[in-house]
C-alpha cells in the first residue's frame, strides 16, 4: 500500500489555516485515512523574524493541522490513528524550498502532511 503527501499553505505570521484548507482536512484528507495509519506532520516557516519564533510557529502549525484532523477522525469513528507532529521552524536542511525569494518563502508557510498506511 502507498503512502500518501498533502501540503497546505499558512498566511504570514499565522499558525491557523484558513477555513478552506480546514475543509479540505476534513472532508479529503481524514476520510482518505485509513484507521491504524501513522501520519506525519512537520511544520515550517520562512526565515523572516527571530529564529526561535519561528520554531514555535511552526509548531503551532503542525499542532492546529493535528487538531482539525483529530476532530474529523473522532467525528468519523476513527481511534486508531497515530501522529507525528514537529515543527522544523526555518531550518535550511528541511524547509521545502529555498528562502531567496518571496515565491520561495511564501511556500515555506507550510506544514507537510505524510499518511503512512497500515500494512
Amino acid at each position: 500500500m502507498k503512502g500518501y503527501r498533502y501540503s497546505i499553505v499558512f498566511g504570514f505570521d499565522e499558525s491557523r489555516s484558513i477555513a478552506s484548507y480546514d475543509k479540505f482536512l476534513r472532508d479529503v484528507v481524514a476520510p482518505s485515512i485509513p484507521d491504524g495509519s501513522t501520519v506525519i506532520i512537520h511544520g515550517h516557516t520562512d526565515i523572516i523574524g527571530e529564529p526561535a519564533y519561528n520554531q514555535k510557529l511552526s509548531e503551532d502549525r503542525a499542532m492546529q493541522t493535528q487538531k482539525v484532523m483529530e476532530n474529523a477522525f473522532a467525528k468519523e469513528g476513527k481511534n486508531n490513528v497515530k501522529f507525528d507532529s514537529s515543527g522544523f521552524g526555518e531550518d535550511a536542511s528541511h524547509a521545502p524550498f529555498d528562502n531567496t525569494l518571496p515565491e520561495e518563502r511564501f511556500y515555506n508557510r507550510t506544514v507537510i502532511i505524510d499518511i503512512i498506511p497500515v500494512k
